[in-house]
C-alpha cells in the first residue's frame, strides 16, 4: 500500500513537471525556422561581424532608400549613437533621435564616413548634440542605390559619456529582406509567469 501511494505521488509530480516543460518548449522552440536579416536581428549587442550570418537587419532591396527605427527600454542621456554596419558599410544617409516626449531631431545628415574595420563591417559613431537631453528612439535612413548590395545594420547602441552602452530592444522598419515582420521586440516575460 505504501509503495502504491508513493507511486501515485511521484506520478502526479511527474505530470506537473511534464506540463511545465511542454509550456517552456512551446515558448522557446521556434514553430518554424526563424527568418534571417529581419527586424529582430538589429536588437541587442552586435553578433554578425560580416553580415553573412543573417543576424543583421537588412532592407528588402539592394537599390533603394529605406529606414529602420530602434527603441530602447529607457531614455538615455547619450553622448554617441553607435551604428554597427555590416555587409555593405557607408550607406547611412541620416540619423534622427526621438526623446521620451516624442520630439524628433535630425542630428546627422550627409555622406556616411564609415570605412570597413574588417572585411565587411564598420562602426559609425554619431555624436549626440548637447541640446538633446535624452534619446528614447533612433531612426536611421540608409540608401544603397547604385552600390549593388544590401545596407545591413547589426546593432544600435546608445553610449553615455561614461562609456556605458545600452542596446536597442525594439525596431520598426520600412522593409526587411526575406519578407519577415517589419517590427520586433525583445521584451522578456518575467520568469515567474512561466509557472
Amino acid at each position: 500500500m505504501l509503495v502504491a501511494g508513493m507511486a501515485a505521488v511521484w506520478w502526479k509530480d511527474r505530470s506537473s513537471l511534464d506540463q511545465r516543460l511542454r509550456k517552456l518548449e512551446q515558448m522557446y522552440a521556434p514553430s518554424q525556422r526563424e527568418p534571417l536579416w529581419g527586424a529582430a536581428d538589429i536588437l541587442g549587442a552586435p553578433d554578425d561581424p560580416t553580415g553573412g550570418a543573417g543576424k543583421s537587419w537588412c532592407p528588402s532591396g539592394t537599390n533603394a532608400a529605406d529606414w529602420v527605427e530602434v527603441g530602447f527600454d529607457n531614455a538615455v542621456a547619450a553622448a554617441t549613437i553607435d551604428l554597427y554596419e555590416t555587409y555593405l558599410v557607408g550607406c547611412v544617409t541620416e540619423v534622427s533621435v526621438i526623446d521620451r516626449s516624442g520630439n524628433e531631431t535630425s542630428i546627422w545628415k550627409g555622406t556616411d564616413p564609415t570605412t570597413p574595420t574588417t572585411a565587411r563591417a564598420g562602426l559609425f559613431q554619431v555624436p549626440v548634440p548637447g541640446s538633446v537631453e535624452s534619446v528614447q528612439r533612433v531612426k536611421i535612413h540608409v540608401d544603397s542605390t547604385g552600390k549593388g548590395s544590401w545596407a545591413c545594420i547589426d546593432a544600435v547602441g546608445l553610449t553615455t559619456s561614461g562609456g556605458k552602452t545600452t542596446w536597442a530592444t525594439s525596431s520598426d522598419s520600412s522593409s526587411v529582406y526575406g519578407g519577415s515582420s517589419l517590427s520586433a521586440s525583445s521584451k522578456k516575460k518575467a520568469w515567474y509567469s512561466l509557472w
